[in-house]
């Protein structure tokens, strides 16, 4: 009797939470971006909400919440309602500040349901062409241990990507550098171009006018593999350093236990929604390059990010500035 009351009680909640999927979304879908708007995360939150909205039916509301290297936008997805009302973009930030042992209101492993890869984002080495004529990374690399002191390299300042990937292509190749932190993307660019720094990663999108001009020049790409937009630039594994393949990602995940009927059906919408003509002519430029796939595929690439990124801090001896 207790066997047959647990299976149908497991069998009520079944059909609740079923009945629930199908008739989700009921109210407008909030989108949490932890970064301002404008930004590259941004447009991709509001570029992609323009179709999901004729698909299910529901206003998508981007809400920016930027602060505390992501920090603040992610804790208000955590504490979020599980109803599939609320999404949220996560980051290489995710695994970053775990990695790093930042005292964070969430368990960067537990706390979410993945919903998808939404793309990847690889970073590419550029160097000021009037003060670094070297056109590969093993002639930058040897002419930096040569002459110490002389790399100086623009990072967005202590946890952030750009200073992490740097300081693991540091370790592997040993090269002596000076790495100097920036508030933002654009006083760091400006710098690099008036030649106070030397190098920094940037998207290649970012660059691009610049290096038309001739003043900026890329050395390398971050990413295992060439980028589709310059199948013509090696990768920094291809200079020998094979271990190298550092990329950030824009994923979305939703509160821990909103129910996976919902989150598979938001899944499906996001990855329709990303093979449409106009969204990729919209993200293309970027230098975004759009991933998708299933929630149990961004599952496995979180947790293999995770492991990864406490290896990078590790071996890099990166120590956390909080």
């Amino acid at each position: 009797m207790i066997r047959r009351i647990a299976f149908a009680g497991a069998a009520l909640v079944l059909v609740t939470v079923s009945a629930s999927a199908q008739n989700w979304p009921t109210q407008p879908i909030r989108w949490i971006v932890p970064y301002p708007a404008g930004g590259g995360t941004d447009l991709m939150a509001r570029t992609l909400g323009v179709p999901l909205e004729k698909t299910l039916g529901q206003p998508i509301v981007v809400e920016n919440k930027p602060g505390a290297s992501t920090v603040t936008g992610t804790a208000a997805l955590t504490q979020a309602e599980p109803d599939g009302h609320t999404v949220g973009m996560v980051f290489d930030s995710l695994a970053i500040n775990a990695a790093l042992g930042m005292k964070l209101p969430y368990d960067s492993e537990k706390d979410f349901a993945p919903v998808i890869n939404l793309a990847r984002v690889p970073l590419v080495l550029m160097v000021n062409s009037s003060l670094v004529p070297m056109k590969t990374l093993p002639e930058l690399v040897a002419h930096a241990k040569a002459n110490p002191g002389w790399f100086t390299f623009g990072s967005l300042g202590p946890g952030s990507p750009h200073e992490i990937g740097f300081a693991w292509l540091k370790t592997l190749t040993k090269m002596d550098a000076l790495i100097v932190p920036y508030r933002g993307v654009n006083p760091a660019l400006q710098d690099l171009i008036a030649g106070n720094i030397k190098g920094m990663f940037l998207g290649v999108a970012v660059a691009d006018e610049f290096i038309r001009q001739g003043k900026l020049h890329a050395i390398g790409v971050s990413s295992k593999d060439r980028l589709k937009s310059a199948p013509n630039l090696p990768t920094i594994a291809e200079q020998g350093y094979p271990e190298y393949d550092f990329v950030t990602f824009y994923g979305l995940a939703a509160p821990k236990g909103t129910p996976q009927p919902i989150v598979r059906k938001l899944n499906e919408a996001i990855n329709a929604a990303l093979k449409l003509p106009e969204i990729r002519a919209k993200i293309d430029p970027t230098g975004a390059e759009i991933v998708g796939g299933t929630p149990e595929e961004f599952d496995a690439f979180l947790k293999a990010n995770m492991s990864k990124l406490k290896r990078i801090v590790t071996e890099a001896g990166i120590k956390s500035a909080n």
